[in-house]
């Protein structure tokens, strides 16, 4: 690390995991990449959990992002070492909840329907760690619940430069969904990896959950509607030692899978398209690494008419913020930089509650069904 002037920090700050990538400012080379358990989820699982502990005790909010930022810096020390004060720019790409937290900003509007975010902007603040400054950057999202992970994730991918629909759908903690073409955008997002992970006792990952279930239901063990077949009903599948399938753990599951295949068919509805329209389907998050597309597709996770279309696209948001990071162009005024691709991108695309919508109710009842 002798050759380094500056480093750069790309950090996806998930609801489960933050991944970090540490690159050299001047080279634009890879120094160092690594991940760590987010150390809020002591605090619960999900961000709904940690917006009602922000709301019920005035110093969690504080408490929250703190966790996060003694552990990052800890990280960074730890995989830098003295080179750690050469830090000079940090990129926080991640939902809206996460970046509110961070930041100390009130989360009260995102409890609520109508959801009022208090600031979706792109940002830029000084700190200082040790006497070295270092500006902390906070990429733009589209609303309460689709926010800059998915922005920048789009960024990443090049998405939207065409006539024909990309789905960019990230499978971590929270399900956000962006359809987008050149000229068009719609977003929205729904429950997704907790649901799964603890669908069922003894699944250590949400994708073992989904193909555990996926060979029952081939297997004809599971009906179409998610009716366990006798002579199971009553003590559930036996999948291995302490993994069992109980009709509670299917019911649970339909509820969230019948979630995501819904949300799609409703992005297609409100772009008026098929399924058939929609020209690559880009998978990241951390189930969607994981998870075997056969198996949603054959859960009705995912529609069968994508399945052909499908790429496993790993941390788009990571990989965002790394292309935020390394950008040369960063006078928000030109229009040949990534902050006016970023705006383009959010000026075309709605952003929607799925419960809001007219119809969904039917669409994600007859979502449920294997």
């Amino acid at each position: 690390m002798n050759d380094i002037n500056a480093i750069g920090v790309a950090v996806d700050l998930g609801s489960t995991t933050i991944a970090v990538s540490c690159l050299n400012l001047l080279t634009k080379e890879d120094i160092c990449s690594f991940s760590f358990a987010n150390p809020q989820c002591r605090y619960g699982a999900d961000v709904i959990t940690r917006i009602r502990h922000c709301i019920d005790d005035s110093t969690m909010l504080v408490k929250l992002g703190n966790l996060v930022w003694e552990q990052l810096f800890c990280k960074l020390s730890e995989y830098l070492g003295k080179d750690q004060s050469l830090i000079r720019r940090i990129i926080i790409s991640g939902n809206t909840t996460m970046q509110h937290i961070l930041r100390g900003l009130p989360v009260d509007g995102l409890a609520v329907a109508p959801f009022h975010p208090i600031d979706i902007e792109y940002r830029e603040e000084s700190i200082l760690v040790k006497e070295c400054p270092i500006t902390i950057v906070y990429p733009p999202g589209f609303s309460a619940f689709v926010g800059a992970d998915i922005l920048t994730g789009a960024q990443g991918l090049g998405l939207g430069r065409e006539n024909s629909y990309d789905l960019l759908i990230d499978l971590g903690t929270n399900g956000e969904m962006l359809l987008l073409n050149q000229k068009h955008g719609y977003a929205a997002s729904t429950a997704c990896g907790p649901v799964f992970d603890h669908v069922l006792t003894g699944a250590s990952y949400g994708s073992e959950c989904i193909r555990a279930i996926a060979n029952c239901v081939k297997r004809g063990l599971i009906d179409h509607t998610g009716k366990i077949k006798e002579p199971f009903f009553e003590n559930g599948i036996v999948i291995d030692k302490g993994f069992v399938i109980r009709q509670e753990n299917v019911r649970n599951f339909q509820l969230a899978k019948a979630a995501i295949y819904a949300g799609i068919k409703c992005l297609c509805s409100k772009a008026d398209i098929s399924f058939l329209d929609i020209k690559t389907v880009y998978i990241s998050g951390g189930l969607g690494f994981y998870m075997d597309i056969k198996d949603a597709v054959t859960v009705k996770m995912l529609p069968d008419d994508l399945k052909d279309k499908i790429v496993i696209a790993g941390n788009t948001s990571l990989e965002g913020a790394k292309k935020l990071l390394l950008a040369e162009n960063v006078d928000v005024d030109k229009e040949d930089n990534i902050f006016f691709y970023y705006e383009k991108i959010r000026n075309r695309t709605e952003s929607f509650e799925l419960a809001d919508m007219e119809g969904f109710q039917d669409i994600y009842m007859h979502s449920l069904d294997f």
